[in-house]
């Protein structure tokens, strides 16, 4: 302490004001360092966050690109992105500023892509191919390979006219390639599964077109020997034959319309008719299956007109009226209750059956998902009726929702809008 007071003593006012001054701007530049490596890591939070909810290697090169220019402060970032099995560039993106000739920045980034092939053709092995690009790398360019299981599959490179710009910023670059690599397994997984579940829809819907003929021949033929069979016995044989029939042309119609909905919109054909109209004509067609379980059936219906495709509209109401006595018990109960409501019509029904675990709600209204698995030898439900309500009510720009109790029953409802949206 006595040594640095001597110091002291010796310096003039002036020295001593220019020494103090110097420290305060160190700190100053200190300060603002830190502070930008904060910001940097709080954007890179929020890139990685952006970076997970991608699933398509066009859209993950654009988001890297954009992402590195603001992060590096960089003038250039480009993305590529090889096909694994055959090391050939699949997607190439460059973002730059305005001040940049695009052709010629293009052609430059060319010229390297061509001479990253080359060496590529020689090497397979990944700390070879890190080394050489880490020997093209300079003071003003960084390029960082992407790995997955020593499985090249891409590059990023930056460029800025700073020489301090590699050593202030590698570092950063550097945590994202083993998680951009994470990233590209995923959406290849995905988009594996995306064929083939499109492989398999594919596959049902041509099956039950199929079968459509044969089963329109069997309900024609058998209301023919209905009409000529007056026999009291086969009449009952008869008309088990045709409700089984019948049951079965509506699920092929429904598996045909969810296949066509997972690929292409549902079609809407719009007309204005009265619901209430159309609900009681669907309790009149399930009538004989109220009777079978004595249902005690109450229904409150409002009377207004609504704008919707009335053959949808059927449909949404036969396949939640239809699971409402299907999953109901014997002797129970189904309350119907329609309303207006921020110029929306809603429809509710509730039931005294089963209920639904809260294990299930998540794949209520999955496609062929059928939560009550211990039903299944004693009732006709397929899945695919709630996948399709969902689709007609998301079609109409309307919602559908449920609440339920285990061996209390369910509230299905759903709204759409009265007026065309």
């Amino acid at each position: 302490m006595k040594i640095k007071n001597k110091v002291m003593d010796n310096l003039s006012k002036e020295e001593l004001i220019n020494a103090l001054e110097n420290s305060r701007l160190e700190t100053f530049k200190y300060v603002n360092r830190l502070l930008e490596v904060q910001e940097k890591w709080a954007f890179i939070n929020i890139l990685l966050k952006k970076l997970n909810s991608i699933k398509q290697k066009q859209e993950l090169c654009k988001t890297i690109c954009e992402g590195f220019l603001k992060l590096t402060n960089s003038k250039v970032c480009s993305c590529c992105l090889f096909n694994p099995d055959n090391r050939n560039l699949e997607f190439r993106k460059i973002a730059s500023e305005e001040e940049f000739d695009q052709r010629e920045l293009t052609n430059f980034i060319d010229k390297i892509n061509v001479e990253c092939c080359r060496f590529l053709e020689k090497s397979i092995h990944p700390d070879e191919i890190s080394e050489y690009f880490q020997s093209v790398s300079g003071n003003q360019f960084i390029i960082v390979p992407i790995f997955y299981s020593e499985t090249f599959l891409g590059y990023l490179m930056l460029i800025k006219e700073d020489n301090n710009f590699y050593d202030e910023n590698i570092h950063f670059v550097n945590i994202f390639p083993e998680h951009i690599a994470l990233i590209l397994e995923n959406i290849s997984l995905y988009q594996e599964s995306e064929k083939q579940n499109k492989r398999k829809i594919e596959f049902l819907a041509g099956i039950s077109h199929e079968f459509k003929t044969p089963l329109n021949s069997i309900i024609g033929f058998t209301e023919l020997l209905r009409e000529k069979d007056e026999s009291p016995d086969n009449q009952k044989y008869i008309n088990n034959i045709l409700k089984s029939a019948r049951h079965l042309l509506t699920l092929i119609e429904d598996i045909l319309d969810v296949s066509k909905s997972q690929y292409n919109k549902l079609e809407l054909n719009y007309s204005t008719f009265t619901p209430k109209d159309e609900i009681v004509q669907v309790v009149l067609a399930l009538e004989e299956m109220f009777k079978e379980k004595n249902i005690d059936l109450n229904y409150t219906l409002t009377d207004i007109k609504i704008s919707a495709d009335i053959k949808r509209f059927r449909q949404l109401i036969f396949n939640l009226m239809s699971n409402a006595v299907k999953f109901n018990k014997q002797n129970g109960k189904i309350d119907i209750f329609t309303y207006i409501k921020d110029n929306k019509f809603f429809f509710e029904i509730t039931d005294t059956g089963d209920g639904i675990s809260k294990r299930n709600y998540d794949k209520i209204f999955d496609f062929f998902s059928q939560v009550n698995r211990s039903q299944l030898k004693r009732q006709l439900g397929s899945g695919v009726g709630l996948a399709l309500c969902k689709m007609i009510t998301d079609a109409h720009k309307g919602e559908i929702n449920f609440k339920s109790q285990i061996k209390k029953g369910s509230t299905f409802w759903f709204s759409l809008p009265l007026a065309r949206s």
